[in-house]
């Protein structure tokens, strides 16, 4: 009886459990070398921009291919969109960038707290003076009253970890241990209320408004009551959980906003698009 034909009755015979740990355990892979370079990006919005990103990570790799996020733009009003457009959670810049791209005219205020990756967006900013020139980087949390609180965050941009920064006082979407593991620490950042921002930087009408800011949606949302109220601004928001989304919709019906489904993720996790109801006041 052949070699293969034993280790087949062997495999019948043995309890599944047993079987994996008789089994040899392979040696666990190496760590991949992070390894950031500019590349163009090939389709989508920003094609023909530049981004400094590591393109072996999945969603820099998107970005460059130009389908990160690719459900986003279809859902969004028509450009050009004759006010003010927020990117709150910039990260590296590809949302911000992608705006001003696809309104030549719009003027972009990216809010980003986590200085690694305000520095990796003032690069790919830099990459692309042309679109630059409408895009302004606030260096700041949002939420619903002024003051500081405490950030968790990731030092590391191109494994993607630095993504997942949260104020200490939401429910992040990943369990705290994965944060922890992931080597992030906890700092002081200034959170600012965007209705005390506009009146204070004299804004005009705000028109467009894209949120990910990892559990914190409804409190950016209730610290911009009025904004809502008076421009009522299209909304792309990535909601990050169950609960998040209950307290968004507290907020944003009685506004007189409809709210549609676009990415659903996973089943704690998804994109939505907000926009002004028909016939709402």
């Amino acid at each position: 009886m052949g070699a293969a034909r034993l280790k087949a009755i062997a495999r019948d015979l043995v309890p599944p459990v047993l079987w994996r740990l008789l089994r040899p355990t392979p040696p666990p892979a190496k760590p991949t070398a992070s390894t950031p370079a500019v590349h163009g990006v090939q389709a989508g919005p920003l094609k023909g921009a530049r981004l400094l990103v590591d393109a072996a990570r999945p969603a820099f790799r998107d970005m460059v291919a130009g389908t990160f996020d690719a459900f986003i733009w279809p859902a969004l009003p028509q450009p050009p969109w004759s006010g003010l457009v927020l990117d709150i959670g910039a990260h590296v810049g590809y949302h911000a960038l992608a705006f001003a791209a696809m309104d030549p005219a719009a003027r972009v205020v990216a809010f980003e707290p986590n200085p690694a990756n305000t520095g990796r967006l003032r690069e790919n900013l830099a990459l692309n003076p042309a679109l630059a020139a409408r895009i302004e980087v606030q260096e700041r949390a949002l939420g619903d009253a002024n003051g500081e609180l405490r950030f968790c965050a990731s030092d590391n941009v191109d494994d993607e970890t630095s993504s997942g920064g949260h104020l200490q006082d939401v429910t992040p979407p990943l369990d705290q241990e994965v944060y922890a593991r992931s080597g992030f620490r906890t700092t002081a950042v200034q959170v600012r209320r965007l209705d005390d921002l506009a009146r204070e930087q004299a804004w005009g009408r705000v028109a467009l408004m894209k949120i990910d800011v990892e559990g914190a949606e409804h409190m950016v949302l209730k610290g911009a009551e009025g904004i809502l109220r008076r421009d009522h601004p299209c909304l792309c928001i990535e909601v990050h959980s169950v609960a998040c989304m209950q307290a968004v919709d507290a907020i944003l019906l009685p506004l007189g906003y409809t709210i549609r489904l676009l990415d659903g993720h996973v089943p704690a996790r998804a994109h939505i698009v907000g926009y002004k109801a028909a016939g709402s006041l």
